[in-house]
């Protein structure tokens, strides 16, 4: 099968009606509410921070797999050693990677791993907390749905789909997290200017220098929040496209496969997702 019709339409509505969206929402705000004193933002955004940490990892992992998959992705009418398009299609996934690992806001290398460690030391210093909690060993709850994210970046939701089931898993899990990363920042930029605008305040003002260079400390929520940057509303954007690049060129296995991993990896994700926003909750 190549240049497939595509039976139905990938846009922002499917994908939404993948997952409850406003529960989603719901449990972002309700774990947002449970911030009490300084220690627990501190606490729940270190917690935040060694999540978001390993999507950067997943993204370039999932780009890697897709572009080593020269056989499943074939642009009919060439010769074998022009033909393959896989490296086209994991594009639209690295973009994603491209900026997890320099955001290219500042002359200087700054990942959002950085920009995320730079806002820990500036809340811990906010609240005068010294680095107890930024030193908290990571809850067994924490490091469950952290090794979740290579799990399902890697495509280990496909069910019966085989490599290419791995593949479409792989998009469906960056997919969902993608797009419900996107209302969650802007939920999170919402509580802190709402509910701690001295905090905000402080952040704005505030650099830290690390890895060789100075990180704003307020960038990793603004670039994320849909209010600020909004990258997480582009990558799904760029996810889509590369989703349908995946199913223009792709060969030997059926259009149904692909877009069945592509559901399972999108719920496994959002299932996650619930995962986390549970952990110290209560």
């Amino acid at each position: 099968m190549v240049g497939c019709i595509l039976t139905i339409e990938l846009d922002l509505a499917f994908f939404r009606s993948l997952a409850d969206c406003d529960a989603a929402n719901a449990r972002v705000q309700y774990r947002l509410s449970r911030m009490r004193s300084g220690e627990d933002v501190v606490r729940f955004f270190t917690q935040y921070a060694s999540w978001n940490g390993r999507f950067a990892n997943g993204v370039a992992a999932l780009a890697s797999l897709i572009g080593d998959s020269r056989q499943h992705f074939q642009e009919a009418g060439f010769a074998r050693a022009t033909a393959d398009r896989s490296n086209y299609v994991a594009s639209f996934i690295f973009d994603a990677a491209r900026d997890e690992y320099d955001d290219h806001i500042s002359p200087m290398r700054d990942t959002h791993r950085c920009m995320a460690q730079a806002s820990l030391i500036s809340m811990a210093d906010f609240y005068g907390l010294g680095d107890d909690v930024l030193n908290e060993p990571d809850p067994v709850a924490l490091s469950e749905v952290n090794d979740a994210v290579m799990f399902g970046y890697r495509g280990r939701y496909q069910g019966s789909g085989g490599a290419v089931g791995e593949i479409f898993s792989g998009m469906g899990y960056h997919l969902g997290s993608e797009l419900l990363a996107d209302r969650e920042f802007s939920l999170i930029d919402e509580h802190l200017r709402g509910q701690r605008n001295d905090l905000v305040q402080h952040l704005m003002r505030s650099t830290i220098e690390l890895a060789g260079g100075k990180h704003r400390c307020y960038a990793w929520v603004g670039v994320h929040s849909g209010h600020g940057g909004a990258v997480e509303a582009d990558h799904f954007e760029f996810a889509v496209s590369g989703v349908k690049a995946g199913l223009q060129y792709l060969v030997g296995s059926s259009q149904d496969v692909a877009i069945s991993a592509l559901t399972n990896g999108f719920r496994a994700f959002a299932e996650d997702h619930r995962k986390f926003f549970l952990i110290g909750a209560n």
